[in-house]
């Protein structure tokens, strides 16, 4: 099966294809390989996204002048211009996109774990580690979507293209597992949730 085969079958959420790629050779290294690229994709998007956010406050922050006291703005427009000219300071590099596909990998690992423990001793299933990782790589192709929002320079569509992408990859993630694993929809809401919560917890550690 060729990767745009793939892709677009995971983009349809057709109903075969996680099945099919759990007997399909060298899927996990095709799957490694696009979580790798929607990680750092996303990073630099994300990054992007925020600059521009702080670069909009801070050409529009006299309109909100008037719902401040003078020593207020002077405050907010300090806070302001110091985390401007933080991220006018940053820049993405391979360091950063490496340490960023570190912390999300393990963040990702540690909410595979906890969906594992779910399925086995709640659900009674009988899932294997390296089915849930493939399914989960693989699941989210849909944040290569997120490459239009580096080509975007309005904030709105920005935003719309990083978080749309990332909506549908949980969507895509519980189709396969609802696949795989034949569950109802109630417990693929519970993985879900669970997986969500692992990712908000973890994530500002």
């Amino acid at each position: 099966m060729s990767e745009r085969k793939i892709l677009s079958k995971i983009l349809r959420l057709d109903k075969n294809i996680y099945s099919d790629l759990i007997n399909l050779d060298n899927a996990l290294q095709k799957g490694i390989l696009i979580y790798i690229t929607v990680t750092s994709l996303n990073t630099l998007s994300q990054t992007r996204f925020f600059a521009n956010l702080l670069d909009f406050i801070e050409t529009n922050l006299i309109l909100i002048k008037n719902e401040f006291s003078d020593e207020e703005f002077q405050i907010v427009q300090a806070l302001v211009d110091d985390y401007s000219a933080l991220y006018r300071q940053q820049e993405v590099t391979i360091t950063i996109l490496f340490s960023s596909v570190f912390t999300a990998t393990l963040i990702s690992l540690i909410g595979l774990s906890i969906c594992y423990l779910i399925l086995k001793f709640l659900l009674s299933k009988d899932p294997k580690p390296v089915d849930l990782i493939l399914i989960s790589c693989f699941s989210s192709a849909p944040g290569l979507l997120v490459f239009f929002a580096l080509v975007s320079s309005n904030i709105v569509f920005q935003f719309l293209l990083i978080m749309i992408p990332g909506i549908y990859a949980l969507i895509a993630f519980a189709s396969g597992l609802k696949q795989v694993y034949l569950l109802r929809n109630i417990e693929v809401v519970l993985l879900l949730v669970t997986l969500i919560f692992s990712g908000a917890i973890l994530g500002p550690m």
